[in-house]
């Protein structure tokens, strides 16, 4: 099963989770109806029959009274839910981690998951850390690949060592290449209302007991009534868990074992994450989420229950953790077991030596290259389907899109690493990405600005470009190759987030101005402008709805974009217009090139956000035209596998950097 396919099977999920809902409403408002029938009709000589009871008044009053408690609990979710991911990191009570931050544990965790959005080609999500929260946990959340939030604790930064953090990351990049994210933000929404009637019956019995022991010592009819009624939908509020928790149980579990195999395969290291999860099982702490009160609404987004859970087998939304590491490697469980056990007595023997309890030494050096023994056949099936790294040049690019190889991750350390650690410095602070970003610009545009073109601009971006750092910048820039520009602008965009609305507006409108100074826009430059464009939208984060389910309504669109990846595989114009035709044929035989078709920088971002609205499935067909386009000569050059790669982030269909012999 491919990316798209994934991402089509999480939209689909979303009917099946309202199947759930309903069947669990229906299940909640009958035992209750029950339960009132038998308590209410028990000391009549004469009772109503069930069918009687279900039909009175105060039966439909019942029901109806639950049914909207319920119904408008998960509305007003939905509602609350509608900026993504940045809502759920808020209900977690997440602080957003500053890329510019200097603190040692943050800056393990950022580089981490740069390098793994660099080897995903994913845009970097926004970070957050839990500071209350001393278990180890995470979680990712949102509604597309390219945004989106990572949460973790401050016990994983603190407890995990640095491979251990990159299995759980590993984990969590899973759940976002899967479409789960998207599902379980609707499923927090959903079970909002299941479990909300159990809240107000808190609430109540909390009230009843602080009023009567504020003003009296006894307890007047009121006080005892309002207990009563609490209590009452406490019970209700249970049943509604209930049945909550099984929803969850049968959405969530099997992924996290598809989850954890996909960290494995990442990361060509399963004591990783196998260490993070036996440190779970280990640590006083565990995974318990204690200082948020939505840890029983996010538990399912996490990498291990946030909640005590009874009854596990069947209500946790998580496998049991020894399952988990054994399925990684069925001798783990009992030799970080071993080991632990060894370090506790050495520490006890010689408390002032600090003892690395899971390191390893090199006796037990696990061999990372036969890892498939290790996992379940669902997952050892996963893990193959999407290592597909074969020898045809073009199979990397049309197979491996939304799948990450230890060979990948490999590489954006490496790219990370020959960037010069200047360049990476300025791009974690707003005015340092803000320079990058218009040196690329006007190297790509190979432009002077005269005084004229300067006047056009913002000004806090004419006061940018005569800045040090501008300056600084620019040099830094003049070696940079091909490889290494994309990255740069990923680790960029996240520190322009810090920028106002006014002036993230402004500075898109000052690209768009330097684009058009010299009347001759490159594709490069609309992919940057674009996806800069996206990302600062104020929408950033809510939820992209599928519109178009054909191509009869974007052929238009189509057109614009093959076109221009045409232009872009060769300057001659009849190889260019024959790559066209070629690639165009997949969608109508109507379609021709057009040299006055609209290719400005409007047209263009109009064009990629409509076809951004495609459904799944029908974007590979999509990126797999752009590849036929660059592919007509059999092979690809850096420039061209670039262009790819930012419209397909713009598309929300990550493509990972080209491991293949390429053309300079």
């Amino acid at each position: 099963m491919n990316f798209f396919d994934h991402q089509a099977i999480a939209r689909k999920k979303s009917l099946l989770l309202g199947i759930l809902f309903l069947i669990a409403v229906t299940l909640i408002v009958g035992i209750t109806n029950l339960a009132c029938y038998y308590a209410l009709t028990f000391a009549e000589a004469q009772p109503l029959s069930l069918q009687q009871w279900f039909v009175s008044r105060p039966s439909i009053y019942i029901s109806a009274t639950l049914t909207a408690i319920i119904v408008s609990g998960s509305l007003y979710q939905f509602f609350n839910l509608s900026k993504g991911g940045q809502a759920v990191a808020e209900m977690a009570r997440g602080r957003k981690v500053d890329t510019d931050s200097s603190d040692l544990l943050e800056q393990k965790f950022i580089n981490l998951v740069e390098e793994m959005s660099i080897a995903s080609g994913t845009m970097m999500p926004e970070l957050y850390i839990m500071d209350h929260e001393h278990s180890i946990n995470a979680f990712v959340a949102g509604y597309e690949p390219t945004e989106c939030v990572l949460v973790v604790t401050k016990g994983a930064l603190e407890k995990l060592s640095r491979d251990e953090l990159q299995g759980v990351i590993g984990h969590e990049f899973s759940h976002i290449l899967n479409g789960d994210m998207r599902i379980n933000i609707r499923l927090i929404a959903v079970l909002a209302g299941i479990l909300l009637i159990g809240q107000i019956g808190q609430f109540l019995v909390s009230s009843a007991f602080n009023r009567s022991h504020s003003y009296r010592s006894g307890r007047n009819r009121g006080d005892v009534a309002l207990l009563g009624v609490g209590l009452v939908m406490i019970c209700i509020g249970y049943t509604g868990l209930f049945f909550g928790r099984i929803i969850k149980a049968a959405i969530s579990r099997q992924r996290e074992f598809l989850a954890d195999a996909a960290s494995v395969q990442f990361t060509r290291n399963p004591e990783g994450i196998a260490g993070a999860l036996y440190k779970i099982y280990d640590d006083q702490d565990g995974s318990r989420l204690r200082f948020t009160h939505h840890a029983e609404d996010i538990n399912h987004l996490c990498f291990s229950e946030s909640v005590k859970m009874h009854l596990s087998g069947l209500l946790a939304s998580h496998p049991p953790l020894k399952e988990r590491i054994t399925t990684i490697g069925a001798s783990y469980f009992v030799r970080f077991k071993a080991r632990a056990h060894k370090a506790r007595k050495r520490s006890a023997s010689s408390p002032e030596e600090p003892v690395g309890i899971y390191t390893n030494s090199p006796q037990e050096i696990t061999n990372t290259t036969n890892i498939a023994p290790h996992v379940n056949s669902l997952a050892s099936q996963m893990a193959a389907s999407t290592n597909t790294q074969a020898a045809a040049p073009h199979q990397p690019i049309e197979y491996s899109i939304g799948s990450v190889s230890p060979a990948h991750i490999d590489y954006a350390a490496s790219l990370l690493q020959s960037i010069p650690a200047r360049v990476k410095q300025l791009a974690h602070s707003s005015s340092g990405a803000q320079s990058l970003i218009l040196s690329l610009m006007l190297n790509e545009a190979k432009l002077a600005l005269d005084k004229n073109a300067f006047s056009q601009l913002s000004t806090s971006t004419q006061a940018n470009l005569k800045s040090n750092t501008y300056n600084e910048v620019a040099l830094l820039l003049k070696d940079i190759t091909v490889n290494q520009r994309t990255p740069i602008l990923e680790l960029a965009i996240p520190s322009l987030k810090k920028l106002s609305t006014d002036q993230r507006s402004c500075f898109i409108d000052d690209l768009s101005t330097i684009a058009n100074l010299d009347a001759k826009i490159t594709f490069y430059e609309f992919a940057l402008i674009t996806l800069t464009k996206q990302q600062l939208n104020p929408s950033f984060g809510r939820k992209v709805i599928s519109q178009y389910h054909s191509f009869k309504s974007v052929t238009n669109e189509v057109a614009i974009m093959l076109k221009l990846f045409a232009m872009a595989s060769t300057p001659n114009k009849t190889e260019q217009q024959l790559h066209f035709r070629r690639a165009v044929r997949t969608y109508s035989d109507d379609i021709r090139w057009e040299d006055d078709l609209p290719c400005s920088v409007k047209g263009v971002s109009h064009a990629l956000n409509k076809l951004r609205l495609l459904s799944p499935l029908l974007k590979r067909p999509l990126i797999d035209s752009f590849v036929e386009c660059v592919m007509e000569d059999n092979e690809i050059k850096p420039r061209e596998y670039e262009l790819l790669r930012l419209v397909a982030i713009v598309l929300d269909c990550p493509i990972p950097p080209l491991l293949v012999p390429t053309k300079a």
